[in-house]
């Protein structure tokens, strides 16, 4: 037998513990804070600055702006290509909530890429033309109508000639007892003029100028061949030309080749004092006149007399601001490009980055170069435009070029292909859909898509008779359906929305 001794404290203590273990489960172990990872020091020091910097007030972003200007611009990139707040599928989803975000990876990023590069290549291709048709115009306008060639506030280039000039004078109207002209003024002598022309066809400029204090005196001129001219045959009157204040007019008899001319100046207005008229006749030497005149796009009367205007006339003006925004448009596709090109070859994942993109690039270039296009094409290429004014010196501008050749043609279609590119960026929910909500979400990509190119299919459905010769009623139907849609969008959304929230409220 084995003796028993009595258990040692330590061994009592242990007993107690195996027992307490046994009815309430282990004591909890106490253990040190582990210390924070990379990935949570990340999180504390945005949480501690902050994720959006702007949130944290203006004081805030310009201190923080002040102190690490670097850090600032990082956490602002950041934010921008991040953030739910720049997340432009908000603004479409505001107007239909059955489309997301679409997740837009590299295959879709590299297409983006491929298009935009030969966008750019054609803007270029733009932008040379429109310079150098703007720089043809303005050598041809100071050869032709520079200081030295004007006299009397017209042009008096090397293919004109003043065959007439002279400052008409009329008496004041006498009055009655009771205030009133009981009778006309007489007309006199010095109001008949002749002059002789040499251009064949004939064709010449009218200029009226009445001087101040009655620079709005109403006038009538009248002219005719001069009688006695046998090679004129029947005598024939040109149609009258009106007007109130200065005016230029270009006249022409294509059924008539004699030199002589006859008119007279009459003055409509009624004046206590007398009035002076300034009248001069401005022949035209163009040796290729019958070609102008051929030139079924041009209208020669109005591209002289716009011509005549200079640096005032409005094509001038327009194709100059389209200069000018196709290199800026072309400097803001370029920089754009660059950057999603540079994330992507880095990167690769560029899709938030690409979205954001998509959408400035359709609010600072895609929509406003439609405008620039069609801006340039009116500018050029109109009945009395640039174009048809470069063909009363160059015979080489009177062809029959079309406005939409092959290389403005694929500029367009880029532009449009770039501005449509905002439908890449949605898709609809993972649900299923009935009938009438399948025709919804068609009318409202179609209601994007109308309005992405509303600049574009306006001007082609108000130009496209009279500048583009496109006179189809298909071009009336695509045209016109799209800008309908577009402008109908633009106006109803908003005033639904409008009801919308008071209906709410």
């Amino acid at each position: 037998s084995s003796s028993s001794h009595p258990p040692s404290p330590a061994d009592a203590g242990l007993y107690r513990t195996r027992v307490r273990d046994r009815a309430h489960g282990p004591a909890p172990k106490r253990r040190r804070p582990a210390m924070p990872g990379k990935a949570e020091k990340q999180k504390l020091q945005d949480a501690s600055c902050g994720k959006d910097p702007i949130g944290s007030g203006l004081y805030g972003s310009v201190a923080a702006a002040a102190n690490d200007p670097g850090r600032w611009i990082s956490d602002m990139a950041r934010w921008l290509e991040t953030s739910e707040s720049t997340d432009p599928v908000k603004c479409i989803s505001f107007c239909c909530d059955d489309f997301k975000a679409r997740r837009l990876k590299a295959p879709l990023v590299l297409g983006w890429l491929a298009l935009q590069v030969l966008g750019l290549l054609y803007q270029a291709v733009l932008l040379n033309e429109v310079s150098n048709n703007l720089t043809a115009y303005e050598a041809t306008l100071a050869e032709y109508c520079g200081p030295e060639h004007r006299q009397h506030g017209i042009c008096l280039g090397p293919v004109w000639n003043l065959s007439f000039s002279a400052m008409l004078s009329f008496p004041g109207t006498q009055q009655g007892e009771d205030g009133q002209a009981d009778f006309d003024f007489v007309i006199p002598s010095d109001s008949t003029f002749t002059f002789q022309t040499a251009s064949q066809p004939p064709t010449f400029l009218l200029g009226v100028e009445p001087q101040p204090p009655h620079a709005r005196a109403s006038w009538r001129v009248s002219i005719s061949p001069r009688a006695g001219g046998d090679e004129w045959g029947i005598a024939r009157k040109l149609p009258d030309v009106k007007g109130t204040g200065s005016r230029y007019q270009v006249l022409t008899s294509p059924a008539f080749r004699g030199p002589s001319w006859s008119g007279s100046l009459s003055m409509e207005s009624k004046f206590p004092d007398a009035t002076q008229i300034h009248i001069y006749i401005v022949d035209s030497r163009i040796k290729h006149l019958e070609d102008v005149h051929d030139q079924p796009q041009c209208n020669f009367e109005g591209s002289w007399e716009n011509f005549n205007q200079r640096h005032s006339g409005d094509h001038h003006r327009i194709l100059s601001w389209a200069q000018t925004a196709t290199g800026f448009f072309l400097a803001v596709s370029l920089a754009l490009v660059a950057l999603v090109l540079y994330r992507f070859f880095y990167y690769v994942e560029s899709g938030k980055l690409l979205s954001r993109v998509i959408a400035l690039k359709f609010a600072v270039q895609d929509f406003p170069q439609q405008m620039c296009i069609v801006a340039y094409l009116y500018s050029w290429y109109a009945s009395n435009g640039l174009r048809c004014q470069m063909c009363l010196f160059h015979p080489h501008h009177c062809d029959d070029q079309h406005p939409l050749h092959w290389t403005n043609l694929l500029v367009c279609f880029f532009t449009l292909l770039g501005a449509v590119a905002n439908q890449l960026l949605i898709q609809a929910k993972l649900k299923k859909y009935d009938e009438e909500e399948e025709c919804f979400l068609c009318v409202a990509r179609m209601a994007m898509l109308s309005i992405s190119t509303l600049p574009f299919s306006t001007g082609l459905f108000i130009l496209s008779a009279s500048l583009l010769h496109l006179r189809s009623v298909i071009v009336y139907i695509i045209c016109g359906g799209l800008m309908m849609v577009g402008w109908g969008t633009l106006l109803c959304v908003p005033v639904v929305a409008i009801c919308d929230d008071e209906d709410f409220g």
